[in-house]
């Protein structure tokens, strides 16, 4: 929560009203006004990068929004009925239903299709880490390009566009579902043994990763490797470290895909972004290569996380390779708060009273045709009145209009100009 709204609260008495429902706030002032700069700023550099809008429906059919989703965040779906008492769903990413829109309507197109969105999505959570229950988020998919160069033109847009939001000092954390997968064959493990290895991972226990081996009776290169897993972490020396413990061609090949891709970021410059942690096997269940989260330091959930779903485009039509990420825009606000970027301003830039004449409304025009902001404060009676609400507001400039002249208000100096004198003032 930034410091306005914080003050706002604090010195707000509650009238009686009605409330919001749990989990979903009022954006307005100064987070309505950085948000939109926000989505605004990524839509221009998707856009660069050739990427188009893709706008998806607030909801669908659950079981659509279900599809490939796994079990945490089906559960977090807001669902309901409709009068025909079919059960729909609201949005719970927007990654789903690109890849319904591409199987089901555009599979005849010419591949690569590149699409970019930004919006709200809504997830039945418990309210945390700057994160409600209806947030925002912005990303890109590109669909139809399997090989390293599509994964690593995703990774080099995804820091660009934290670097385009003001951040500078951050980290995208890049993992490797093929490589665990491939561990996975060689264990062949019951599905419930599989849950618990990844929680273990998650939790980067050792104790309960020996407990699992142990129980499983695993010895040699399967104990290695699994024990070894958690500390493929960092950046030189690390895939062949990996390589060591490589049981499978799934696995081998994985490695090789990094590598692949370690050369094309390298091309774009942005290879002192990213760090490999191999034992990373967090993510959505649709996730079948690469996985990634972007963190910022202070804030301690990632502002951003993507990666490559293979068969997820299957289930809605001919198959398609993809890969792509989503920001979570109310990160963004509280990662740009905590670093100090540079706020855009959400107030006019200048404000203007007293009499309204012909004159005085073509002048006002003409800074508006120009770029400037303005507005009227009809409520203001003296040109004192007018600099106290610029002041209240920051508003850096005030304009008083009397019938031939104008007292125009600028870093506390106040003067007088004419009326034929005052646009370029404007």
């Amino acid at each position: 929560m930034t410091d306005w709204r914080k003050s706002v609260q604090a010195n707000h008495q509650r009238p009686p009203g009605r409330p919001l429902p749990h989990g979903v706030i009022d954006r307005f002032w100064q987070e309505a006004a950085a948000l939109r700069a926000i989505e605004s700023r990524l839509r221009d550099l998707y856009r660069r990068w050739g990427y188009t809008e893709y706008i998806p429906p607030s909801f669908e059919f659950a079981d659509t929004l279900s599809t490939g989703a796994g079990t945490l965040l089906q559960g977090q779906m807001y669902r309901f009925f409709d009068r025909d008492g079919k059960v729909l769903a609201l949005r719970p990413d927007m990654t789903i239903p690109t890849a319904r829109l591409v199987g089901s309507k555009l599979f005849d197109q010419p591949f690569p299709h590149r699409y970019f969105y930004t919006g709200p999505v809504f997830r039945y959570t418990e309210p945390m880490a700057g994160m409600p229950r209806e947030f925002y988020q912005s990303g890109v998919e590109l669909i139809g390009a399997g090989g390293p160069e599509a994964d690593g033109e995703v990774l080099a847009l995804a820091v660009e566009s934290l670097r385009e939001l003001g951040l500078q000092d951050f980290r995208i954390v890049l993992g490797q579902m093929a490589f665990f997968h491939g561990l996975l064959e060689a264990l062949n493990l019951e599905p419930a043994d599989e849950q618990a290895l990844k929680l273990a991972l998650d939790r980067k226990s050792d104790p309960a990763l020996r407990t699992l081996i142990d129980r499983w009776g695993l010895e040699g290169n399967l104990r290695e490797a699994v024990m070894r897993l958690p500390r493929l972490y960092g950046n030189e020396g690390v895939l062949n470290t990996a390589q060591e413990v490589a049981l499978n061609e799934t696995m081998r090949a994985a490695l090789d895909t990094l590598r692949a891709i370690e050369k094309i970021v390298d091309a774009y410059q942005v290879k002192a972004f990213i760090t490999l942690d191999l034992g990373e096997v967090r993510g959505m269940e649709y996730y079948t290569g690469i996985t990634f989260e972007g963190f910022v330091p202070d804030l301690g959930t990632p502002v951003l996380s993507g990666g490559r779903y293979d068969n997820l485009v299957a289930a809605f039509g001919p198959p398609q390779p993809a890969v792509g990420f989503a920001i979570t825009l109310d990160r963004i606000l509280r990662a740009q708060h905590i670093h100090k970027v540079p706020q855009v301003p959400w107030m006019p830039d200048i404000i203007v009273g007293g009499t309204v004449t012909p004159q005085h409304v073509t002048l006002v025009q003409e800074a508006r045709e120009s770029g400037r902001k303005v507005a009227w404060c009809y409520n203001a009676h003296t040109s004192s009145e007018l600099w106290a609400y610029a002041e209240r507001w920051n508003i850096p400039k005030g304009v008083w209009f009397d019938d031939d002249n104008a007292l125009v208000r600028e870093s506390g100096n106040v003067f007088r100009v004419p009326l034929n004198e005052v646009n370029p003032l404007l």
